[in-house]
């Protein structure tokens, strides 16, 4: 049986092999094809009680997460980052 660090090894090395245009290309075919299933499964399996009042409209759930997810990146680009960024020299030189 293989150790841990061969098979850490063997996955570094699948990965790495993933890095060519033509296969990043077809990983990005194949989860946006994911995505899109995902999306349309909604119309067809929906809540049987929704809880909240919108969330009975089809694709609520994957406009809500684009929307909050939107929101969050400008939050943190715009909000929080300028109060916590730092001098790229802040600790020193070492």
């Amino acid at each position: 049986m293989p150790d841990n660090q061969e098979q850490a090894g063997a996955l570094g090395r699948f990965l790495a092999a993933q890095l060519t245009p033509e296969r990043i290309r077809t990983w990005r075919i194949i989860f946006f094809l994911a995505l899109a299933v995902t999306a349309l499964l909604n119309l067809v399996i929906t809540n049987h009680e929704p809880h909240f009042g919108l969330d009975r409209y089809p694709f609520f759930w994957p406009v809500f997460g684009l929307v909050v997810g939107t929101a969050m990146v400008f939050l943190v680009k715009k909000i929080v980052q300028p109060l916590i960024k730092r001098p790229e020299d802040h600790y020193g030189d070492i």
